[in-house]
């Protein structure tokens, strides 16, 4: 069984994708359902697996950074190959970032207008507005997405290994350009899948504002959706309803991926895992 690993932010692991628009809950029913572990058998993610007979395994997960997707795959790879996969990738916003905190013993993502969490951050540090003024640099942070991506891109093509990738909540800048353009996606507006969302629905959001995904409806696409109830009105994650849409969006991509793979790949060499989750 071929597998298809799964990158990215809460968006391509499924939170919240147990929330039905046609049977809204109130806010703390969806609080305490969101981060379920059923919500995912709703992720798009897993509608594509089912269909194509995949076996999908996840690193994305909810509020992840680029930064620590990255470092996430490497660890992936202590223990397992790439032989027989396919990988998707939803590359999210440039305004995460990942830090290692002794106080919490872990790694944290965060976005400047989180709290901190002291149980994690500990009580001395600076938070993530004062950490975000000092540290970031828009530019910076694009450039090295960019050589990130630039670099797993060629990585996989040298293993020969077939890849997709799309921008999940913005079309992010490249400082510098990738090694391989990013999948078309279907519609007529901007390549991210939000935006996708929206021109599906029947709203070309051309020139919208950044959605910074941090559980507000900082853009109009966000708005927009709710109101159809593609997206939740709490979190603002997609709902049953929006993951099947999504699963649509990305079903000719990944039908052009898969049925290339397999007509080059009569016999393809199985692959060893010894997988677990990766934090």
């Amino acid at each position: 069984m071929t597998r298809l690993l799964t990158l990215g932010c809460s968006w391509i692991a499924g939170i919240g994708s147990k929330y039905d628009a046609d049977k809204p809950w109130d806010k703390e029913t969806y609080k305490s359902n969101s981060h379920s572990d059923d919500n995912y058998k709703n992720a798009f993610r897993t509608i594509l697996s089912s269909k194509y007979r995949l076996e999908n395994v996840n690193i994305s997960s909810g509020g992840a950074s680029n930064s620590s997707q990255f470092r996430k795959l490497r660890k992936y790879l202590h223990q397992n190959d790439l032989n027989d996969t396919i990988v998707l990738w939803g590359v999210t916003s440039i305004y995460r970032m990942e830090v290692f905190f002794n106080h919490g013993k872990s790694f944290s993502c965060f976005q400047p207008g989180q709290e901190k969490r002291k149980h994690i951050h500990g009580p001395d540090w600076c938070g993530p507005k004062e950490y975000f003024r000092q540290h970031f640099n828009k530019r910076l942070a694009g450039r090295t997405l960019a050589d990130e991506v630039h670099f797993w891109q060629k990585y996989f093509e040298l293993l020969n290994v077939p890849q997709i990738w799309f921008d999940t909540l913005n079309v992010n800048d490249y400082e510098g350009g990738v090694y391989k353009p990013f999948d078309e996606l279907p519609y007529d507006c901007n390549q991210d899948l939000l935006s996708q969302l929206a021109y599906k629905n029947g709203w070309d959001p051309m020139d919208d504002k950044y959605h910074l995904s941090d559980w507000k409806a900082d853009c109009d696409r966000v708005d927009f959706l709710k109101k159809k109830g593609v997206l939740n009105p709490y979190s603002f994650h997609p709902t049953i309803q929006g993951h099947q849409q999504i699963a649509e969006i990305l079903d000719p991509i990944l039908t052009k991926c898969y049925t290339s793979y397999k007509e080059s790949n009569k016999d393809p060499k199985p692959y060893k895992t010894f997988w677990r989750d990766v934090h």
